[in-house]
């Protein structure tokens, strides 16, 4: 085999790889909860009680229809409550959560270096995820 013909497989191989690990990235969660994290001021309550508050979704970026297209969310297939909020950002020190699927959204996997359990919601009009998500509690 020449050399050109191993960097050919070579590259075939990384795009296989690569094609294969964001194919599964897209795949949307349906199972789980889904969790928006909360910045509230005040002094915080007793941890899993109500705040008074709802997940606000209204400083997201929409589509001309009016739906969110990628709001920041933590999720994980399967996932529940106490193992989708590893990775939350500590700034947030309360929460909502929906089991999935969140109707008429769409939630992908879309890790960040520090979060695993990021997500990204799109897809769901503000006023209804605001509806889903309910109201938030304190962490």
């Amino acid at each position: 085999m020449n050399k050109s013909s191993r960097l050919q497989t070579v590259f075939a191989a990384t795009l296989a790889v690569f094609a294969a690990s964001h194919a599964h990235a897209a795949d949307p969660v349906t199972t789980g909860v889904v969790i928006r994290g909360v910045t509230l001021t005040g002094p915080a309550g007793a941890p899993g009680t109500a705040t008074g508050k709802v997940c606000d979704f209204s400083g997201e970026e929409v589509n001309q229809a009016g739906r969110l297209t990628g709001a920041s969310v933590n999720c994980r297939a399967g996932g529940n409550l106490g193992n989708t909020l590893v990775g939350l950002p500590a700034r947030f020190n309360a929460y909502c959560s929906v089991k999935a699927p969140v109707k008429s959204a769409r939630t992908i996997v879309a890790p960040l270096r520090d979060n695993a359990n990021h997500c990204d919601l799109s897809g769901i009009t503000i006023k209804d995820a605001t509806g889903q998500f309910g109201g938030a509690v304190w962490r």
